[in-house]
């Protein structure tokens, strides 16, 4: 028998290649029948519908929890393909609000201490490594490479039926307790049971918490939030009434509001579809609302709508030449008559146009442009000029001289008496199609925008331990969903 050659020793650019495409590898391709030991070397798992325990350290080391997050697809050569994964600390994510990873098609994460929001999100114990295991999502594959670790990583099948439908069952539970809160299947409400809604809604934003009195004794324009709670802030929805579902089902956020141990903050511009087509029907619109007012009733302390600048009848509401104000308005007289036309007039001008609390300031649009103090943030109905720039404004670009700059934002910050590693959020301004979060805008540290309407992610921020932190998931279509949940037997 004749010796092989002896394999050579990859290069330093060939290991470099490795770890950004694992896919250009040799893998040793397992089914989680048992748990596999990792210690410096990797392995390929093609059973990826059977959600993953990791344990970080060896046996008893950390836990973590990989679980599908979109609806697996057949692909062309019908291998099964799941575009979404999850990955949590199962200790913490099904009974508080915790921070997860994502990890979508085509992507290769690095999991570890050394990485600073992990740890705050995961809270790893002292023998997990700075750089402790990939974890790549290529094809119909998951693949595991555990990086030379004292304890190494198991990597084992969460087998048991329980186990495997826990997340769905878990989310299918927070289905139900939203449909509980609207009242039954989340459709448009009759001519009556909306102009009751509403009214109720405005009789509550007569004297909203947390909002210090104006010059006419009503609520202000400022939101001075607890900072005992975890703030949930939502950007422009657009009428994408699944995506706010999809928020509430998500990451313990009902159950935190239920405790009052967190509060939901909309940024404004919830109605007004963006999608081709659609600008100018409004029945996701009417519906929106309308589940807004029913939360708002449900959480008077824990649920705020921030006003945008497509909240308002106004003809200057427009989108790609189509005058949604103005279309919105025959919309809601067509099919809600005037008395509750008028009953929305009164809940835009009843919004406030900033909220405040330890860890952030956020708007809809933009800062001041001008000294704003915060008895004028109070008195916003006495400047007109405040709140069109609060509602409007954007950031400068060569095509838009009047934005405003980080000066602003310095000043909006010095102002109101809080540090520069504030987080200052707006929605409002999306700067690209294919994105719903932007971090440190036009360089302008802390200074986020982000946008919860698109049709392929969601983008909010919550806090995660101590810091407050962005969260992208998947939409989902959840309407048909929810309205279709099987009785549960008595």
């Amino acid at each position: 028998m004749i010796n092989s050659p002896p394999k050579p020793k990859p290069s330093f650019f060939q290991k470099l290649k490795d770890l950004i495409n694992p896919a250009s590898r040799v893998v040793e391709e397992v089914e989680l029948s048992l748990e596999k030991v990792l210690r410096g070397h990797e392995i390929r798992v093609v059973n990826t519908q059977q959600p993953i325990q990791l344990l970080l350290g060896g046996k008893d080391g950390h836990k973590l929890h990989i679980y599908p997050n979109t609806k697996p697809i057949v692909d062309g050569d019908g291998s099964i393909i799941i575009h979404c994964f999850i990955i949590f600390d199962p200790t913490k994510f099904y009974n508080r609000i915790s921070g997860f990873l994502q990890l979508n098609h085509g992507d290769t994460i690095v999991i570890g201490k050394g990485n600073e929001e992990q740890d705050n999100i995961f809270d790893f114990k002292q023998f997990v490594g700075h750089r402790h295991i990939t974890i790549a999502h290529i094809g119909n594959a998951l693949i595991f490479k555990d990086l030379n670790t004292d304890g190494g990583t198991i990597v084992s099948a969460l087998s048991k039926p329980r186990e495997i439908k826990r997340v769905e069952n878990w989310k299918l539970n927070k289905l139900r307790a939203l449909r509980d809160i609207y009242g039954g299947d989340i459709r448009a409400l009759s001519h009556t049971q909306a102009f009751a809604t509403i009214k109720k809604v405005n009789e509550l934003l007569d004297h909203e918490d947390f909002r210090p009195k104006d010059s006419r004794g009503m609520p202000g324009g400022l939101l001075e939030l607890p900072e005992n709670m975890t703030p949930i802030i939502v950007g422009d929805l657009h009428g994408q009434v699944d995506n706010l579902i999809k928020i509430l089902s998500e990451n313990s956020f009902l159950d935190a509001m239920k405790d009052y141990e967190a509060y939901m903050i909309v940024l404004g511009d919830a109605v007004h579809s963006e999608i081709d087509g659609e600008m100018d029907k409004f029945d996701s619109s009417i519906l929106m609302m309308d589940l807004i007012c029913k939360l708002k009733l449900k959480f008077p302390k824990q649920f705020f709508y921030i006003r945008g600048n497509h909240d308002s009848f106004s003809p200057d509401v427009r989108k790609s030449g189509i005058s949604q104000g103005t279309l919105w308005e025959k919309a809601i007289l067509k099919t809600r008559g005037k008395a509750y036309k008028e009953q929305m007039d009164i809940f835009y001008d009843s919004l406030p146009f900033i909220a405040i609390s330890k860890d952030f300031i956020a708007c809809h649009a933009a800062p001041p442009k001008a000294k704003a103090t915060r008895e004028l943030l109070i008195n916003t109905h006495q400047y007109p000029g405040l709140v069109k720039e609060l509602l409007w404004n954007r950031l400068q670009r060569p095509n838009y001289p009047a934005g405003y700059i980080r000066g602003d934002v310095r000043r909006f910050r010095k102002t109101l008496g809080v540090s520069n590693e504030t987080l200052f959020l707006v929605a409002h301004n999306p700067l690209s199609p294919d994105e719903c979060i932007w971090m440190n805008v036009a360089k302008i540290e802390n200074h986020h925008i982000v946008f919860s309407g698109r049709q392929f992610a969601i983008g909010m921020f919550t806090r995660v331990g101590k810091k407050l932190l962005p969260l992208k998931m998947p939409t989902e279509k959840l309407l048909e969903k929810i309205n279709n949940l099987p009785k549960i037997e008595s």
